[in-house]
């Protein structure tokens, strides 16, 4: 019994260490340049694909969530899970870029696969975002996305989509408020 104790600590401990992904690939990963992963993903105008509806319960109970009424702004969509290091790490700068852009049309939006909705109330408390979230615990909004924009295996990743409703760009793993910025402020409106 201690050895299948031991043993499972192990297996989270090496989970934890990994990230937040859950994927079992054993394929290669995209590379940039120098050899390194290549999380990030941006899409010329000409390239950009629809961004699926997604709509639902918000986590924080207070009605329905639906990303096409944000139609005309720069949105990001960042998907989390209350048990992902990287995601409660994130989530702050998230909260951060979401205020200060927001006059200029930007909006930041959340998607949660918890199970527990509990759990992503009291994430959404303990991180105090600043923007809403759709509560998504089989990931069926998530599995709307074009094939190959990301692995939606893993946690977190963030899309942005430009004012049309097109995914300008993808990425895989935490990102920080300047790449954010970076990102989003060409998208928005002058």
């Amino acid at each position: 019994m201690k050895t299948l104790r031991a043993s499972a600590a192990m297996t989270m401990l090496l989970v934890a260490l990994a990230g937040c992904s859950t994927s079992t690939s054993t394929s290669p990963s995209p590379v940039d340049g120098a050899g390194g992963p290549a999380p990030m993903k941006s899409y010329a105008r000409a390239d950009r694909v629809e961004m699926p509806e997604m709509a639902g319960e918000r986590v924080d109970g207070d009605g329905r969530f639906s990303l096409k009424a944000l139609r005309g702004k720069v949105v990001v969509v960042n998907a989390w899970a209350s048990w992902c290091g990287p995601c409660r790490a994130e989530a702050p700068g998230l909260s951060r870029v979401h205020e200060e852009l927001r006059g200029k049309g930007l909006r930041v939006v959340g998607v949660n696969t918890d199970v527990s909705v509990g759990k992503a109330r009291a994430f959404e408390k303990d991180a105090e975002l600043l923007y809403p979230s759709l509560h998504d615990p089989q990931g069926r909004q998530l599995l709307r996305l074009p094939k190959g924009v990301v692995n939606t295996a893993g946690y977190p990743f963030t899309i942005i989509v430009d004012p049309e409703g097109r995914i300008a760009a993808a990425r895989i793993g935490a990102i920080d408020e300047t790449e954010l910025k970076r990102l989003v402020v060409p998208l928005l409106p002058v």
